[in-house]
């Protein structure tokens, strides 16, 4: 592994999955890429509730101050997981289209040069499984490299 994509949120599986992913950059000597994502939808609905502050503090807060906040986020969470580690990392920040997180992913990965991919997957029942939909599924299948999977 030469670069390694993390997809990252606030939550204790991608914590987990986060300090699985900073021990194989350590080992590797690689570096790590931190995804944190939000969607048009989630952005549309904070946006609607920073509009009240806009009014009153006279300032705007679009995709910019959006970003800014998803790699506050992000930084947040590699300072619990792997600043120790001595592992080199960057934040890469996105507001993501509803239903484009895997295609966003895997853009991010090639644009990056990614070898590695580590998400978190959710378990599906043998039926589910025939289904597709499923960013972790989406990316295995997209993605010309190795995929590290969280599943519950």
């Amino acid at each position: 592994m030469n670069r390694g994509l993390v997809v990252v949120a606030n939550s204790d599986r991608h914590v987990a999955l986060l300090e699985t992913a900073g021990e194989f950059a350590r080992g590797a000597d690689a570096e790590l890429v931190l995804l944190s994502t939000l969607t048009e939808t989630e952005y549309e609905a904070d946006r609607d509730a920073l509009k009240t502050l806009e009014e009153i503090e006279g300032a705007t807060y679009g995709i910019d101050a959006t970003e800014e906040r998803l790699e506050r986020a992000a930084q947040k969470i590699a300072n619990e997981t792997i600043v120790d580690m001595d592992v080199d990392y960057r934040i890469a920040p996105r507001v993501v289209g509803d239903g484009s997180l895997a295609d966003e992913i895997l853009q991010v990965a090639d644009d990056l040069e990614c070898d590695h991919i580590f998400v978190v997957g959710q378990k599906r029942s043998p039926t589910g499984k025939a289904l597709f939909g499923n960013v972790a599924q989406s990316v295995i299948l997209g993605f010309d490299g190795r995929v590290t999977v969280d599943l519950e």
